[in-house]
């Protein structure tokens, strides 16, 4: 009897100790294929960020990468935004996974089915984008703007009003139109649309080493932007969203392959230390309603998209209005 009442005891002071102990977890880009990874930094459940609005807000697409593109390329620049911010490797884009549906459901907060832009070519007899965009709200909340893209097709997103500069080449040249003007104008919501890393691509296949260093010619360009928005005084009060407009195999993108449908998701600001992974699934058309929440603007009610509560969780949609 003695004995059992010991081995009850030693029981219960088991049961109360091995709940106050954990694991320390990392998380890194996945691979979507059988590839070495990088080392990543160790993270915590998601918390919630109270950001004040952004002074500046700065969109990134990066044309054509893969999550696991980041483990094979050296991107120095790319690894500080989410490493020291909130991402997601998983996110998704909509289908058909392809440049001008997706970029125009990034800009809408809507599914292709319903922002009807389901061509992906410069097809100017279609005009311009019917359902108002990220660009237009803010136009209209008297937010400046501008624009600066490697493709001509990606006009049909932007309305006359939008400053909008065509720069084809490679993002080096994309980011050298863009800092003089961020330099003399200081808009406060900018678009960078690189597409060097999907041009290699469809050259000479995902994920080869031709395409690993158009990743790092890109990443070079997001640290010259950094660096830039350092020296303007530009960096504390901005955030920045770096994502991609679809994934790719072979040198093909266009189909619900998880290749070319998953993408990276990075939100970045000073206000955030350590980078958190995204508990939930983010969508490409997420991107619009945690736009115009980093811009203090509400969100329309037929957006599908929601906010990254994580950093806004005082969002609010436009049924919300008074």
């Amino acid at each position: 009897m003695r004995l059992e009442f010991w081995l009850l005891l030693l029981f219960l002071a088991l049961g109360a100790w091995l709940p106050l102990t954990r694991s320390v977890s990392v998380t890194e880009p996945p691979a979507l294929a059988t590839e070495p990874t990088l080392p990543a930094a160790p993270t915590e459940p998601t918390l919630s960020f109270r950001i004040q609005s952004a002074v500046y807000l700065f969109i990134i697409v990066v044309d054509g990468l893969r999550p696991d593109a980041l483990q094979r390329a050296q991107t120095p620049n790319i690894d500080r935004l989410w490493q020291s911010g909130l991402y997601s490797w998983q996110a998704q884009t909509v289908s058909p996974s392809l440049t001008l549906p997706a970029v125009a459901s990034l800009f809408t907060g809507l599914r292709p089915e319903r922002h009807r832009v389901l061509w992906n070519s410069w097809m100017p007899e279609r005009g311009q984008i019917a359902v108002p965009t990220v660009f237009d709200l803010a136009h209209e909340a008297q937010i400046s703007t501008a624009a600066f893209v490697g493709k001509r097709k990606l006009q049909h997103l932007f309305q006359p009003q939008i400053p909008l500069q065509i720069i084809r080449g490679e993002a080096g040249h994309v980011l050298d139109s863009a800092l003089e003007y961020i330099s003399q104008h200081r808009p406060r919501l900018v678009f960078l649309h690189l597409s060097d890393v999907d041009d290699a691509g469809h050259r000479h296949g995902w994920m080869t080493l031709q395409q690993l260093r158009a990743v790092e010619r890109v990443d070079q360009a997001v640290g010259r932007l950094m660096q830039k928005l350092s020296e303007l005084e530009m960096l504390k009060g901005s955030v920045i969203i770096l994502t991609s407009d679809h994934g790719g195999h072979g040198r093909i993108h266009g189909t619900d392959d998880p290749r070319d449908m998953t993408i990276p998701w990075i939100l970045w600001t000073p206000e955030i230390e350590t980078g958190q992974e995204i508990a939930r699934t983010i969508y490409i058309y997420d991107t619009a309603a945690t736009a115009l929440a980093a811009l203090g603007l509400t969100i329309p009610e037929e957006w599908e998209g929601l906010p990254l509560l994580e950093a806004f969780p005082e969002a609010t949609l436009q049924s919300e209005r008074p």
